[in-house]
């Protein structure tokens, strides 16, 4: 991690830097907003920047207006540090561009706590990153519907679990089915056909919570990967998106078309060791059945049962 302490007086920056040395950080200094500007657009810029307010020439806050206005990427993580103390001022530095505030005295235990948070935002921007430019070469989206393609899904799995095991919170996969979805591209065509699947996978992105994964597996099967507490909380998730697709209606050349889908859900405790083939097998299995007992349902097969402290513990099967 890679640190710049911008102060005119001397003092204060060696009382920085000696508040900051217990952590494994590179600490780069600056006298002015000119000589800090060079620093962060040079080849090797900072990550975090504690910045005084006032100072000769550029002020702390124009400085850190220029950076949002002028860095493209990996911009660096702004803490104003002044005498101001007042909310308002706060605001203004805030939305100047600063990312968090210090007064001064300085208190050393909250200048290392504003450090960790820092640099705890700044490891997950650096994650999400790489998660990005990683899908990216995975063809992120399925054309047709706009949501994540198998593929995609597949990477996206891996992503959830490891944040489930974060979280310690339970993981579901559910495998969706459109039903009699062929007899619509046969009494229709494959322009109707289009148009049901476009309009599913809208109706599932905004019945479904924005951290919920959606991926169309293939033709009119969809897979979604959730966070989930327990089979109750899966059950309630699903049953409402399954009510909201059975209510839709699209229309297509003067016809109105009824949508109804079948829901497969499997879940379990997150660990390292859990594959994504393991889930939709135990979820394909639970999606059979829901099309053996007439369509157009839920059913949940919960590798997790409550133990006497009302945690969760791991079926065998």
């Amino acid at each position: 991690m890679r640190v710049l302490i911008v102060d005119d007086d001397p003092t204060i920056r060696m009382t920085l830097e000696g508040l900051l040395n217990k952590h494994d950080c590179d600490i780069i200094h600056a006298s002015s907003g000119q000589g800090a500007l060079t620093i962060i657009q040079s080849e090797d810029p900072p990550d975090i920047i504690f910045m005084d307010w006032e100072m000769p020439g550029l002020s702390g806050v124009e400085v850190a207006t220029l950076v949002r206005e002028t860095v493209e990427e990996y911009q660096p993580y702004v803490i104003i540090i002044s005498s101001y103390n007042s909310t308002e001022q706060i605001i203004e530095a805030l939305s100047y561009g600063a990312d968090d505030y210090i007064t001064k005295p300085i208190d050393g235990r909250l200048l290392n706590a504003k450090y960790a948070v820092a640099n705890r935002i700044i490891g997950i921007q650096e994650k999400l990153r790489q998660t990005n430019e990683v899908l990216e070469k995975l063809a992120y989206y399925d054309e047709l519907t706009g949501v994540l393609n198998r593929r995609s899904g597949a990477a996206s799995f891996q992503v959830e679990l490891e944040r489930c095991i974060r979280k310690d919170q339970n993981i579901a996969v559910a495998m969706v089915d459109i039903d009699h979805f062929k007899k619509i591209n046969d009494v229709y065509g494959h322009q109707a056909g289009d148009k049901v699947l476009k309009s599913f996978a809208n109706t599932l992105k905004q019945t479904l919570r924005p951290y919920d994964i959606i991926c169309r597996y293939g033709g009119e099967e969809f897979m979604l990967i959730t966070e989930i507490n327990h089979e109750a909380q899966a059950v309630d998730l699903f049953e409402r998106v399954r009510q909201k697709i059975k209510k839709t209606k699209i229309n297509f050349d003067d016809h109105i078309l009824s949508l109804t889908a079948s829901f497969g859900v499997y879940i379990t405790v997150p660990r390292t060791d859990l594959s994504l083939h393991t889930m939709v097998q135990h979820a394909d299995k639970a999606l059979y059945e829901a099309k053996g007992n007439g369509r157009d349902r839920v059913e949940v097969d919960s590798a997790i049962e409550a133990n006497d402290n009302g945690d969760f513990d791991v079926v065998a099967d």
